[in-house]
């Protein structure tokens, strides 16, 4: 039998040999990411030194034979190597112009993030969190705290509350709260029945006060020097339901109420200026349609999306198309205040990657028409917010109708969280898109992270920025910083 090789003793300079490869492989990961990672990861392994060292001893190559052939590397997982595809030659496309956002996710987001992860699963905190704040027969009851911070807007904090099975199997109940100081309260509950994997209904209700409502203006007026401020006071309730029925296309019809009073009473501060201080000084030719008296809404709305991408962990390219109205009037004057909003968009998305690493481009529009009277104030539909121009601050862009062209790009950076950038191109108009040119249009842009596949109440971190008109010289005149959770129910 032969006696097994002794390994050579190891040299003073193998103890550089690791650091170099690192090095190596880090370089690798800033120019391309997902081979790096993937090299990292493959380095990283159990045993993997020892398993370099037999390979470098197997095909050690004796001076005294040089006729002995060199052997192959054995293909001991017994895979091949992935072909390069259309989409690893795109996906250089994409990295080159975003390669400075990539820094600062990898660095200050991601490699962070994989820390505290890896730190959160081998204390196994996560799940001594979700006991915490998770209780009941099956686990099917919740409450956790909840905070937002919207940058223009006061901060605040509160609870969110969910029962499953609520008194009987799959009956369910959602409910929040939310507290930002003696004039600032918001609170919502909604009671949702499961008829079926594909159809729910679902009856809310929730009441507002707050202080620190924002106008810029209307349309074409929009604009930082009109800042203004104003409260509200309100109370609403709708009847919901939907119906899903191919991929993630959906059917949403619905009915409510909602009531809201206005005022001036938004604070002592020297910067805020209400609406009324405005109009007394003659920097607004009116009061916003509808601010004095308020409104008492009845409606009734309808929305249809086709979406031809299938669920993650699928990859995410497809087609997605939605249209939609709302039919409204105010209920004490039913003949006197009616008008319609309505409104569509047209997306189209290529996964690069085939790992949600996806490229999407969007256009948009809305209108709101008045049959009767004018459109409140607060009923005209807004660019801005959550709207396709995120960079501006809630209600920044209002008008009676908007178009917009939206590019973004996401990619996962944990499993339950997306990185997102997004580039938009559009405003708000008076009437029918009147005014509408290319020198009339304004830019947003930004970078946050958004969770996935999250419904009621989803976490959310954006930094963005919207400019002037292109005529007017594209100024940055919003800043835009949100970070905290978003109720939607």
């Amino acid at each position: 039998m032969r006696p097994p090789i002794e390994p050579p003793p190891r040299r003073r300079s193998d103890r550089w040999i690791w650091p170099l490869a690192v090095a190596l492989v880090s370089a690798t990961a800033l120019l391309a990411p997902d081979v790096g990672l993937g090299v990292s990861a493959a380095l990283a392994q159990p045993g993997a030194q020892e398993t370099q060292t037999l390979l470098e001893l197997e095909h050690h190559e004796p001076d005294s034979d040089p006729d002995i052939p060199e052997r192959a590397l054995p293909n001991y997982d017994g895979r091949q190597d992935a072909p390069l595809t259309a989409g690893d030659v795109l996906l250089w496309f994409v990295r080159i112009p975003l390669y400075p956002l990539y820094l600062v996710t990898e660095f200050l987001l991601r490699r962070p993030l994989s820390l505290i992860v890896t730190n959160v699963e081998e204390n196994e905190i996560a799940d001594k969190v979700v006991q915490f704040f998770t209780f009941g027969p099956s686990n099917n009851i919740a409450i956790a705290p909840t905070f937002t911070f919207d940058f223009g807007f006061r901060p605040n904090v509160g609870l969110y509350f969910r029962y499953n099975d609520f008194l009987a199997k799959n009956n369910h109940l959602r409910a929040g709260f939310s507290f930002g100081g003696r004039a600032w309260q918001t609170g919502s509950l909604a009671y949702r029945y499961q008829a079926s994997e594909d159809w729910q209904i679902q009856v809310s209700g929730g009441a507002v006060r707050r202080p620190d409502g924002r106008f810029f203006g209307i349309g074409s007026q929009a604009n930082e020097d009109l800042e203004s401020e104003y409260g509200y006071l309100g109370a609403s309730g709708a009847l919901t339901t939907q119906g899903n029925f191919w991929r993630q296309s959906n059917l949403r019809i619905g009915i409510g109420y909602r009531r809201t009073e206005f005022h001036s009473d938004v604070g002592s501060d020297a910067d805020d200026i209400s609406i009324e201080d405005r109009f007394e000084a003659g920097q607004l030719d009116a009061l916003p349609p509808g601010y004095s008296d308020g409104i008492s809404v009845l409606y009734q709305s309808a929305k249809l999306t086709i979406d031809t991408r299938r669920a993650r962990p699928a990859p995410g390219s497809g087609l997605r198309v939605t249209a939609g109205y709302e039919l409204a009037f105010d209920a004490r004057h039913p003949g006197e205040q009616l008008w319609i909003n309505y409104g569509g968009s047209v997306g189209a998305y290529v996964d690069v990657s085939g790992s949600q690493n996806v490229l999407g481009l969007q256009l948009s529009f809305a209108v709101a028409e008045s049959i009767n009277g004018d459109v409140p104030f607060t009923e005209l539909p807004a660019l801005s917010g959550n709207g396709p121009m995120r960079g501006f601050l809630g209600r920044f862009l209002v008008g009676q109708s908007h178009a917009a062209l939206l590019a973004d790009y996401h990619w996962p950076v944990w499993n339950w969280l997306d990185a997102t950038v997004h580039v938009a191109v559009g405003n708000v108009y008076d009437g029918k898109f009147e005014n509408f040119s290319i020198q009339n249009q304004r830019l947003s842009f930004g970078v946050g992270l958004a969770a996935v596949d999250q419904r009621d109440h989803f976490f959310e971190f954006l930094v963005g920025f919207g400019t002037d008109t292109f005529e007017n010289g594209p100024d940055v005149q919003s800043v835009r910083v949100m970070f905290g959770g978003v109720r939607e129910f």
